[in-house]
Parts: C-alpha cells; sequence; structure tokens
C-alpha cells in the first residue's frame, strides 16, 4: 500500500543527520515526495577547537537550518540541551519531548541513532537514540502523555558508526552530491572534523601534509572526498556504487500478528 509518508530524524548534534543519512533523506524528499523534519537535541557548544560556547551555539543553529533548506526539510527544530551532557537529562523528559512532536508532526517514521549499536562512546548518541525508540514505540498509545493525540510510527531507520544487524543499504549515487553540499553548510562542525584529524595525526607522530595548515578550501575537499570514499566502502558491501546502511524496523505487532508484511520498503 503506497502512501505519503511523514519523517521525523532526531539526532544529538547538527551534523549527525548529513554524515549519516543524507543522501537518504534527499532520496525521501526529492523521489517520494515525503515530508522530513528534523529534531536536534542538543546546542552544539563544544565542538570546535576555534571558536568559543557562545559562537558556536548561535553559529551551529544558522548552519543548521541552511543544511535543511539544501535538503528540502519541512522544519530544523533546536532544543539546545548542553552539548556533551544529554545523559544527565531525565530520559521519561526527553521521551516525552521527542513523543511530543511524533505526534505534532505525525510523524509515520523515525530515523536516529540506533539504540542498540555496538561501541557507541558518545552520551548524546546513546540517549538520543534510547529515547527515541521508546517515544515512538509510546506514542500510540493515549495514557502516555495525554495532553496531546497519539500517533502511532510503523517504521524506523536506525544508523550507527558501528552497524549492527544492518541490512538496509540505500543507494545515494543519485543524491550523494545533495549529501555533501548539506554536510558543508555545518562549516564549524567540517572544520571541527578536519581539526580532529589533524590532532590525531599529530598524537600519533604521522606526518600527513593534506592536514596541515587547512584552509577552508582545504577541509572542504578532504570532506567531500571523504565521504565519497566512506560511502564506496558502504556500498561496496551491497554491490552499490554509493549507500547509506542501516538496520531498518517495522515497529509494532501488526506484521507478526497477522504474518504478513503491510509496510512496504521504500528502497
Amino acid at each position: 500500500m503506497n502512501r505519503k509518508k511523514t519523517i521525523l530524524v532526531v539526532v544529538a548534534h547538527a551534523d549527525d543527520m548529513e554524515f549519516m543519512a543524507g543522501g537518504t533523506i534527499a532520496r525521501f524528499v526529492d523521489e517520494k515526495g515525503y515530508d522530513v523534519y528534523e529534531y536536534i537535541l542538543t546546542d552544539n557548544s563544544r565542538g570546535s577547537y576555534r571558536l568559543t560556547p557562545e559562537e558556536l551555539i548561535e553559529v551551529s543553529a544558522r548552519e543548521a537550518v541552511e543544511a535543511g533548506e539544501v535538503l528540502g526539510l519541512k522544519e530544523v527544530r533546536l532544543e539546545g540541551y548542553g552539548d556533551g551532557f544529554l545523559n544527565e537529562e531525565n530520559p521519561n523528559v526527553l521521551r516525552a519531548k521527542i513523543m511530543s512532536m511524533i505526534r505534532e508532526v505525525k510523524a509515520d517514521m523515525v530515523m536516529s541513532w540506533d539504540p542498540f549499536a555496538p561501541y557507541e562512546e558518545h552520551p548524546d548518541h546513546r540517549m538520543a537514540a534510547m529515547a527515541t525508540l521508546e517515544a515512538a514505540s509510546f506514542s500510540s498509545i493515549p495514557l502516555y502523555l495525554p495532553e496531546c493525540q497519539a500517533y502511532t510510527v510503523t517504521e524506523a531507520y536506525w544508523f550507527a558508526k558501528s552497524p549492527y544487524n544492518a541490512e538496509l543499504f540505500v543507494d545515494i549515487s543519485s543524491t550523494i552530491d545533495k549529501k555533501i553540499q548539506a554536510l558543508l553548510k555545518h562549516d564549524c562542525q567540517m572544520a571541527l572534523t578536519a581539526d580532529t584529524l589533524a590532532q590525531e595525526a599529530k598524537a600519533v607522530g604521522a606526518k600527513l601534509p593534506v592536514l596541515e595548515n587547512l584552509g577552508e578550501d582545504g577541509y572542504k575537499q578532504l570532506i567531500d572526498t571523504g565521504i565519497r570514499s566512506l560511502c564506496a566502502d558502504i556500498g561496496k558491501q551491497a554491490g552499490m556504487e554509493l549507500a547509506e546502511q542501516f538496520r531498518y524496523e517495522r515497529l509494532g505487532m501488526l506484521d507478526k500478528v497477522m504474518g504478513a508484511e503491510f509496510v512496504e520498503l521504500d528502497f
């Protein structure tokens, strides 16, 4: 049964979505005509070697909106929790905020960090992941958060830095340029990525001219090349030129109880 879907992407940081799922989001918007909303939970206030926290909060928020415009998102919403300390927030409050947005936009599908992927070192990612899973699971039950009308989420796309049981590969050959364009809108975070790589090289005594004295054009080219290489490596696993990888989940019990698949995969 074909239907227009609404997607809510819940992430911890302003560039998470573009890094992990930007090409797939572009296909959802451009090919399927789906409405996509992004909910960014933290303020990115610690992600820089170059800017102060106050500067980062302002710059990162503006860049997140610009990246969303590239991908054609309906809205980019910023919650503003402290970067790196999401694990100190009340998980039930966090779950309720995500559930409230699911119901507000009537999200049929959620996308987020995988709550069960191994080796995830970032507490913000872990908290965002589990809160999103719980919010999506409880959103159809009216006695949870009764002040807003219940809504049933039917699908989830989970992404991870170390994917586990992630058997859905989405071909993004047609949208890789848009993925990178959106990612590069997060200029402060791309500078952070390049600076982090340079620090790691210094720590191990590696001489890598490509990482030395990187100006704006230099680190943008580094990101472009690196993302294409990463997506090519993912694609090789599925016989695709360029791909993103997810653990796909049909939520709820309908398929299991009725012995059929009622929700069709988009890709």
